[in-house]
């Protein structure tokens, strides 16, 4: 085991009792089919679990051919597991009596809702007893886990043969779960958990013990939130240390998606921008649904790997062709640019008129078709411009086409060192045997043209897995320097801290500003501007305005004395005498840079357009903070704004490690004054052929 991990591999240890038990008692064990303690019996027999089951139930003497104790104190030895397979009523006796016995591991299907509950609800007086008696918890309102590499299972959801494989699946959703592990058996996993509402144990702790599974290939998410933050971050880091990809779903991204996902599970779906940062950081692919999260996962669980190249392609139809030309182009998917020779190989091979390119349709007389199509799909994989191949047909049920294609593509694939994959036009055909064949080969199958491009593109946008130094890491020592300002900034106030304040900030930080001075009488104005070279820019400092514009609290550009003194009588009349005075700025490309502090993930940053842009275009990308300066360039390369930055039609160009330098000083600060602040925003941050400048600084402080 990696030493680096040898702490946070402590949590999968712990897990032994709940996802690979030696023994299972389930609570509610029925011999009537279609109950939860008859269908758990059931799945226990079908997945082929090796360990001791014991039914429980004080109305038998037997079910299944299984020996039924009337209740856990009826045991000589307390079991590894308990499956609480009873309803709302009576669940909180059975974990009290199941805690009684010292069992340690339990699954809890029940929902855990009570009308007219007490307070505190059930939910938390069951978590209060579990981590009262160290039990760990599958649950509850869940639909159990199968752990194929184990051939453990505590789950009522009727699956006849589940295939075990390289997919690692943690859901939030019941209903997710329970589609995946339905779909006709091309899905292979190591683990599979229906997480529910996580009175225990998280998708943290499945993750990480999901990564010590050497059949662990890819890891597949569905989220409604993380309630264990810190633990997450400890298991997608170990994810990249041992190169497993994570595909993610996080529902929530909307308002009322959040509102519904909280009253689902208890969940507070969070920020998403702070998940988004978090991703990006990890390198977590990010889906949009169901159909693009199987078809990634799918794709990402083949035994080959990606190293570069375009897609090659072999289709049996011109039609369809056309539309994955189109569909490619949606997606910016490469299409492998092959050489003379690989066409000279495929002209040779071909019926007359059919043209020898990528995309290929090898469809002429079908005389011979499987040797065409195996020696075609040979010729485009052997391209040093392919990385990947699909074979592109709508699989049927074991007829003379469909198996021919799979021996086709079987052989290829089996030859080739480059992954090969099956997608079709349509989706959900029954398939059952041939599927199970590809995925016995290794082979994804994918459907739908769609998904299956989607996949192929996260699979060529996935970057190499970063070292860890690569990420900004948060120093265990403050400086005395964010000591002195944390300490300043937690006296009372007002809530927020004056412009000049803010620019001092950014300051000790190692940020770049004008020259500023504040004024409170038109006598300290004319004093303060013998130091300054006209023109120059006047902003009410006055306490309490935050947006100066919308009040006429700032005069840009003015000329000489009479105008400054001018602009000053008008502000102090109106606004009040409190000003500040500020060197004129050059001209340059306006960003904006804001710091906030989310409830789960800490300190982020978000980077964007600035000026009236950040409103208009919502143009922003984040990062979480402190960041590397790597991180930073390519958040900035995510902006539709990053276009200006490199000098759009023939304007000059900004001195981009100059913007990657102040921002990465700002990330620091974020981090640095986490416990202090709210918020802090630079609007605008002005880019300049020679260097970077914060104009605006607005901080708001923790009340």
């Amino acid at each position: 085991m990696n030493e680096q991990f040898a702490e946070e591999a402590r949590p999968a240890q712990r897990l032994d009792a709940l996802l690979s038990p030696r023994s299972i008692a389930v609570i509610g064990a029925s011999p009537r089919p279609d109950t939860p303690g008859h269908d758990t019996l059931r799945q226990l027999a079908r997945i082929g679990y090796a360990g001791k089951i014991i039914p429980v139930n004080p109305k038998y003497e037997e079910i299944a051919g299984l020996r039924c104790v009337p209740n856990l104190a009826a045991l000589d030895e307390a079991p590894d597991h308990a499956v609480i397979a009873v309803n709302n009523d009576i669940v909180e006796a059975a974990v009290g009596e199941a805690a009684a016995r010292g069992i340690k591991a339990a699954t809890i299907f029940a929902s855990c809702y009570l009308e007219n509950d007490t307070s505190p609800k059930l939910v938390d007086r069951l978590r209060r007893e579990a981590q009262r008696s160290g039990m760990s918890i599958v649950g509850a309102n869940c639909m159990g886990f199968y752990n194929m590499a184990h051939r453990v299972a505590a789950s009522w959801f009727p699956i006849e043969d589940l295939p075990s494989g390289p997919i690692a699946f943690v859901s939030h959703s019941g209903a997710v779960f329970a589609a995946f592990l339905g779909l006709d058996q091309r899905l292979g996993f190591s683990l599979a958990v229906s997480a529910g509402q996580e009175l225990t144990t998280t998708v943290a702790d499945y993750l990480d013990y999901a990564l010590d599974l050497e059949e662990t290939r890819v890891a597949a998410l569905f989220l409604e939130t993380i309630r264990d933050p810190k633990g997450f971050e400890r298991a997608l880091e170990k994810a990249r240390a041992r190169t497993v990809p994570v595909v993610a779903i996080k529902v929530g991204r909307t308002s009322q998606s959040a509102r519904l996902a909280e009253s689902h599970s208890g969940a507070i779906a969070g920020n998403d921008a702070a998940y988004q940062a978090l991703f990006d950081r990890y390198g977590v692919i990010r889906v949009r649904d169901v159909d693009e999260l199987a078809a990634t996962a799918t794709l990402l669980s083949s035994p080959k790997r990606y190293v570069s190249g375009g897609l090659a392609a072999i289709t049996d139809s011109g039609g369809a062709r056309g539309l994955l030309i189109d569909l490619a182009e949606d997606e910016k998917v490469q299409f492998a640019d092959i050489g003379k020779a690989t066409q000279k190989i495929l002209s040779e091979r071909l019926d007359y008129g059919l043209e020898p390119v990528n995309p290929l349709d090898a469809w002429g007389s079908g005389r011979d078709y499987v040797g065409v199509y195996r020696d075609c799909l040979n010729a485009l994989m052997a391209d040093p411009a392919t990385g990947i191949g699909m074979f592109l047909f709508d699989i049927g049920l074991e007829d003379h086409l469909s198996c021919g294609f799979v021996d086709a593509c079987i052989e290829v694939a089996t030859a080739s060192e480059k992954p090969v994959f099956v997608a079709t036009n349509f989706g959900k055909l029954p398939r059952t045997g041939l599927a199970n064949r590809l995925r016995e080969a290794g082979i994804p199958l994918i459907d739908g043209v769609g998904p299956a491009l989607r996949a192929v593109r996260h699979l060529m946008n996935m970057k190499p897995f970063a070292a860890a130094s690569a990420y900004g890491e948060r120093s265990g020592a403050m400086s005395e320097v964010a000591a002195n300002w944390n300490e300043m900034l937690t006296r009372p106030s007002g809530g927020f801290v004056d412009e000049a304040t803010g620019y001092r900030l950014l300051s000790d930080w190692g940020m770049n500003t004008l020259q500023y001075e504040t004024v409170d009488s038109a006598q300290a104005l004319s004093e303060a501007l013998d130091g300054f070279i006209l023109p120059v820019v006047l902003k009410t400092a006055v306490p309490g305005i935050l947006h100066k514009s919308d009040v006429g609290g700032v005069r840009v550009g003015l000329p000489d004395r009479a105008a400054v003194e001018a602009a000053y009588s008008d502000m102090a009349t109106r606004l009040g005498p409190q000003a500040l005075l500020v060197e004129m700025a050059p001209k340059g490309v306006e960003l904006i840079v804001g710091g906030l502090v989310d409830p789960q993930f800490g300190p982020i940053v978000m980077i964007g357009a600035g000026g009236v842009m950040v409103e208009l275009f919502k143009d922003v990308t984040f990062v979480l903070a402190p960041a590397s300066r790597d991180e930073i360039r390519t958040a900035i390369s995510r902006l539709k704004a990053s276009a200006i930055l490199d000098g759009f039609r023939g304007s000059e160009a900004v001195d981009l490690e100059a913007v990657v330098d102040a921002i990465h000083s700002f990330a620091q600060l974020v981090a640095d004054l986490s416990d202090s602040i709210t918020g802090i925003e630079i609007n605008p941050l002005l880019a300049t052929s020679k260097g970077c400048i914060p104009l605006d600084v607005l901080v708001t402080l923790k009340r």
